[in-house]
């Protein structure tokens, strides 16, 4: 007999374990309370800017297997670009350029050849790098779990200006937040993952808006498969009886029974779902965190092909870390760790965005804005500082039957996509050997 699983939360993590699961033949039911699906990676027409855009502008990186597996599911995998090599052009607000560029060589000889070519550093930042990589390489490093990586970087010896112009830049980027508040632990995994294993050091961009990569063409095959995609369609309540789930029920008051259960909403909606006595009985520590993002996106009234080349480029020593081309007059403006400038009014946030531009990039002082946009991603992520390592919860639970997904789940990576689809892909292998057992 075909088993049933309702999925709550139609974010990327209800979206993947969803297409999983119907892959393997399981009846599925996703629940969404928003009339959208892809939570934090969704796509709109903005009528000020006069196009579509994304909520915000994400990259991904070759180590990112998982979302590949999930994207030759629904298809959309060809709509990435993958970098043959690592290469990321920064620029400072002295409009200086530096080019990071890994060759083909195997791994960590690759990084360590970008870093000796990389001009934004000076032989003791370079020396300072690669000693705590070859640390990192033999695992000659211990008590990570314990600090931060502000206090690793300490006791490695790493200096104020690598810190600036690479530690930095990598760890907003990667957990959207500065290394103070970022586990030394989880630092060290990644770099591993990222520059020590062979082909995962390489960016993955996007092709076409995240809706039309991940969202829309997974909704499209659960479908084909069969399965119901409930928009509109909130979870107000998990009935629990002995050490299973037995119902849940909808904001309108329709019951669902299922053989299983995945629960992939936010960290920060998780409590209410459950309730209090039961959030005790699964929650063994401390609440998780937020962390803002602020997306900008700027429309100009003339092309900028001319003064902006790249694809893409990252920003030194300013609010913005990262500028994307969107199309021939628009750029996509990303501010990680947004902290203050999350509480900042709109225009004064473009208005700082500009100036910044302006500085760093030769040209931009003659180009006038036509539009903006700007999108508050005020919880996007969680703090993975040292003390989230023990609020992270694992994806199986208590109840035989309940399962969670999500990017703030125990997957040793920070708040990615990968993140999330890891999560799903646990929970769809803990469903199918519960079954097979």
């Amino acid at each position: 007999m075909q088993k049933e699983v309702s999925v709550i939360g139609g974010g990327i993590a209800g979206l993947s374990a969803a297409v999983f699961l119907a892959e393997k033949g399981f009846k599925v039911k996703l629940f969404e309370a928003s009339p959208k699906f892809g939570g934090r990676t969704y796509s709109f027409f903005d009528k000020t800017i006069e196009a579509e855009i994304d909520n915000g502008q994400h990259l991904l990186a070759s180590w990112y297997k998982d979302t590949f597996d999930y994207l030759k599911l629904i298809g959309s995998l060809s709509k990435l670009t993958f970098q043959k090599k690592l290469r990321v052009k920064f620029v400072d607000k002295q409009a200086a350029e530096y080019l990071f560029e890994c060759p083909n060589l195997p791994p960590p000889f690759h990084l360590l050849a970008g870093i000796v070519k990389f001009k934004a550093l000076r032989y003791s930042d370079k020396r300072a790098l690669i000693r705590l990589v070859k640390l990192l390489k033999k695992d000659k490093l211990r008590e990570l779990e314990s600090m931060n990586t502000d206090r690793l970087f300490s006791e490695t010896g790493q200096t104020e200006r690598l810190i600036r112009n690479f530690w930095e830049p990598f760890i907003i980027a990667v957990f959207n937040v500065k290394p103070k508040d970022t586990s030394a632990k989880m630092f060290a995994d990644i770099i591993k993952t990222g520059f020590l294993e062979k082909g995962g050091s390489e960016l993955v961009l996007p092709n076409d808006s995240l809706s039309n990569i991940l969202v829309t063409p997974a909704t499209e095959y659960l479908k084909s498969k069969g399965s119901e995609v409930l928009s509109n369609c909130r979870v107000t309540k998990i009935n629990f009886e002995n050490n299973r789930i037995s119902s849940i029920i909808t904001e309108d008051n329709k019951e669902f029974k299922s053989d299983f259960y995945i629960c992939a909403v936010p960290f920060f909606e998780f409590k209410d779902l459950l309730g209090e006595s039961i959030h005790i009985r699964v929650v063994k520590a401390g609440n998780l965190k937020p962390s803002p993002i602020v997306n900008i996106h700027l429309r100009f009234e003339e092309n900028i092909d001319d003064v902006f080349k790249e694809r893409f480029v990252g920003l030194l020593g300013t609010n913005v870390q990262w500028a994307f081309r969107t199309a021939k007059d628009m750029l996509s403006l990303v501010i990680s760790s947004a902290g203050e400038i999350a509480e900042m009014d709109k225009e004064l946030i473009v208005e700082t965005a500009l100036k910044e531009l302006k500085m760093c990039i030769i040209g931009f002082e003659t180009k006038k804005l036509k539009a903006s946009r700007v999108i508050k991603e005020m919880r996007a992520t969680f703090v993975p500082d040292k003390e989230s390592i023990s609020s992270r919860l694992d994806n199986t639970t208590i109840f035989e039957n309940f399962f969670i997904a999500g990017d703030w789940t125990k997957t040793g990576l920070p708040a990615t996509i990968e993140g999330a689809v890891k999560s799903a892909k646990n929970c769809a292998a803990e469903i199918e050997k519960s079954i097979n057992n």
